[in-house]
């Protein structure tokens, strides 16, 4: 009886926590066989974007005078990152990221689900544990990206 008490636990535990392991973390380096068992929403193309949503778009990506763009932080977070092979799937991870929350934020005002303090935040965010501790930052990023995924579906 007791055996199966403690099977029943460390399952209700390991599929509490797969959500926020490092595989999870970085759906988006899943191979297209393993796909299907995945949620996933296609990846926006801005190069498709209206002219003026391109131009907030690079925006946010490039920054301004005053704030850093996403490029700028995603390089201050990935300098963090000592491994090559970890840094390169950050980087990835953080470049899709990058295209999912500017293509959203470039939309007008009253239609876009992702706002300036938003950006500011998950920027924060991800620059406070780059710092403190890096090896956190798949789950940081993981839960960002749920959080666009939410807001844009």
């Amino acid at each position: 009886m007791y055996l199966h008490i403690i099977i029943l636990a460390a399952a209700i535990l390991y599929f509490s926590i797969l959500p926020f392991s490092a595989a999870h973390a970085l759906a988006e380096h899943i191979t297209p066989q393993t796909t299907s068992n995945y949620c996933t929403i296609p990846l926006p193309d801005p190069k498709q974007l209206p002219k003026d949503e391109k131009e907030w778009f690079t925006t946010f990506q490039e920054g301004t005078f005053y704030v850093q763009g996403w490029k700028e932080i995603t390089s201050e977070v990935l300098g963090k990152i000592q491994q090559k092979s970890k840094k390169d799937e950050l980087q990835r991870s953080l470049t899709h990221l990058g295209i999912r929350i500017g293509c959203e934020w470039s939309k007008k005002n009253d239609v876009r689900k992702i706002n300036t303090d938003m950006l500011e935040q998950w920027g924060s965010e991800l620059q406070k544990v780059a710092e403190d501790n890096p090896d956190k930052l798949p789950m940081v990023i993981a839960d960002i990206r749920q959080k666009v995924f939410k807001l844009v579906q």
